[in-house]
């Protein structure tokens, strides 16, 4: 299928070239060799390319062809040295370059991409969020690092974000939106953590998709009443993992249903695995006054272990 403009490799990467033109510029005139948008293009192509490092890219871009590819294909006019390059883009607030996001789901929503391949449920889509690490260091360091203190006595400072994106189970690419930062503020004495930062990115989710109909998942560490109360007060809907030991009131009010008071559906696959299929709904998700109540699912395979010689 012919790619439609909006959505070819030329149009998306003049779109970011325009944003990066236009961030605001901080550094010092006197000791800057290159342009802000070339080293944030050159660090942008380094991941497009997949390089282990900044430093690793520089090493393949002694290479005429690699240089030829980095000045057609992403715009780049003077190719900047390394440690200007890095320097460069740990300026620049990741705020700043927000609107590209929104921009590039814009495109994916026009044309109807967006509804023929991501939709889950009738006028749904599943946003999944996780928290990832990219840079860790014992020795490097700064205000906003967060800290982890071992038993031998080692500290490591590091960097973290809590990723959201759009997915569906049959389709391999995801749509990332603008992932909010786990950092430590100047001045605040409590270190920042996943669940907060899923807290303040749930609002940011829905002002950026005011009308889209949004199911959050997430791992057993966002299935706390806090969180589901977040998302609820976006008016999304939710699918999170519920650990036994995470949920024991839930997990004993659920045992104590009657087996023909449970849901159930099973089928048998072609390899004879048993995949059953269990469901409650409205049930208390803690032991507290105020618990709100939730749907609970469980699903499971069930295959018999082979002989040997079988």
């Amino acid at each position: 299928m012919k790619s439609k403009k909006h959505l070819n490799f030329g149009s998306l990467r003049a779109e970011l070239s325009l944003l990066f033109n236009h961030l605001p510029d901080n550094r010092q005139a006197s000791k800057t060799n290159y342009s802000l948008h070339d080293c944030l293009m050159s660090g942008f192509a380094c991941m497009y390319f997949q390089e282990p490092s900044l430093l690793q890219f520089q090493k393949e871009l002694r290479e005429k062809h690699n240089r030829d590819n980095l000045q057609t294909l992403f715009g780049v006019k003077d190719i900047p040295k390394y440690s200007q390059m890095g320097d460069s883009i740990d300026e620049v607030n990741s705020e700043e370059i927000s609107p590209i996001f929104g921009n590039y789901f814009s495109r994916l929503q026009r044309g109807k991409y967006l509804l023929l391949h991501y939709q889950l449920f009738p006028e749904l889509y599943l946003c999944s969020i996780d928290g990832t690490q990219y840079f860790s260091s014992e020795n490097i360091k700064c205000s906003n690092c967060l800290t982890t203190k071992y038993s031998e006595g080692t500290i490591s400072y590091s960097h973290k974000v809590m990723q959201a994106a759009i997915m569906h189970p049959g389709v391999r690419q995801v749509i990332p939106l603008m992932p909010e930062e786990i950092r430590n503020t100047d001045g605040n004495d409590k270190q920042d953590c996943e669940i907060n930062a899923a807290k303040r990115l749930i609002p940011k989710i829905r002002k950026a998709h005011p009308q889209l109909g949004i199911i959050i998942n997430g791992d057993s560490l966002l299935s706390k009443q806090p969180f589901i109360k977040n998302v609820l007060s976006a008016k999304m809907h939710y699918i999170l993992v519920a650990k036994p030991g995470d949920h024991t009131y839930m997990m004993e009010w659920i045992d104590a249903y009657e087996p023909d008071e449970i849901n159930r559906k099973s089928f048998t696959d072609k390899k004879k695995r048993i995949h059953e299929y269990e469901w409650v709904n409205d049930v208390p998700l803690n032991g507290g006054e105020d618990s709100i109540n939730t749907n609970f699912f469980r699903y499971k395979i069930i295959a018999k272990l082979r002989n040997e010689g079988d």
